[in-house]
């Protein structure tokens, strides 16, 4: 598959994955900041942003995407920035393609499956409830952004979340309101992305930096074990913020990434 992308900067490249429900776009401010120092590309992960939209998704089809994207940019090596679901997918890609890779961040999240964890049961009601509440709401006939929220609002309360929801609302020439991401591939293969990693006894043996957002249920001390077992060259670094660490705190990101990728 084909992703789209923005290009920032000039250097070594560098690409940058989102997570579930974002885009390249979330991670700009991030991206400008580091694109002093290099080639930066914020790519829309399939069903996401402005990339195609498939009915199949897994964390290998995102994979797969990735290396194309590799072969298509002639890129031979990359550091990668992966946040939640993007961080899954650069350290599926760092195991499979360890010389591509020369450092990998993986932002707030583990490598064990969420399906199946104790930890997930919650989060895992809140994704179906996320994808079933989108696909609920009759935003073609909506009129306005204010009217969309305040629909939304009957089935997810909280605002932070709905605000970042609503990034993914965009309008036709005609006016009409339609979802850059493709809620029908999320619903049905929700648990293919929740998936964990299995290494295959494989190491990561390149510098690679964890960051974590302590007030976040995504990354517990437990599975530092597991990390560490992979990727022997590891640095944690914990934030006081929730799962989104590059929005909560920019500044305190783009220092950590500057200083460790440099």
């Amino acid at each position: 598959m084909k992703l789209v992308f923005k290009q920032l900067g000039t250097g070594r490249p560098l690409i940058i994955l989102h997570g579930l429900y974002g885009s390249g776009d979330n991670w700009y401010t991030v991206g400008k900041a580091l694109s002093k120092h290099f080639d930066v590309f914020l790519i829309d992960l399939r069903n996401h942003g402005l990339s195609p939209h498939d009915p199949e998704m897994s964390n290998s089809l995102m994979t797969a995407d990735l290396e194309e994207f590799f072969t298509d940019m002639k890129i031979e090596n990359a550091s990668i920035i992966g946040h939640s679901m993007g961080g899954k997918i650069a350290m599926r890609f760092a195991l499979k393609n360890p010389e591509k890779i020369s450092k990998l961040v993986v932002v707030d999240v583990a490598m064990r499956s969420y399906e199946t964890s104790e930890n997930f049961n919650n989060e895992a009601r809140l994704h179906q409830k996320i994808i079933d509440s989108l696909g609920k709401l009759d935003i073609s006939s909506s009129r306005s952004r204010v009217d969309i929220d305040s629909e939304l609002s009957e089935y997810l309360k909280p605002k932070p979340l709905r605000d970042f929801l609503l990034k993914n609302l965009k309008r036709r020439i005609n006016g009409e309101f339609y979802w850059a991401l493709n809620i029908e591939s999320l619903k049905n293969n929700i648990f293919n992305i929740l998936e964990g990693i299995d290494s295959g006894g494989k190491t990561f043996n390149r510098p690679v930096m964890l960051i974590v957002g302590k007030q976040s249920d995504y990354v517990t001390s437990e599975d530092y074990a597991q990390f560490r077992e992979v990727f022997p060259h590891l640095r944690i670094e914990e934030l006081e913020t929730g799962h989104w660490v590059h929005a909560e705190q920019p500044e305190r990101t783009i220092e950590l990434l500057t200083e460790f990728l440099i």
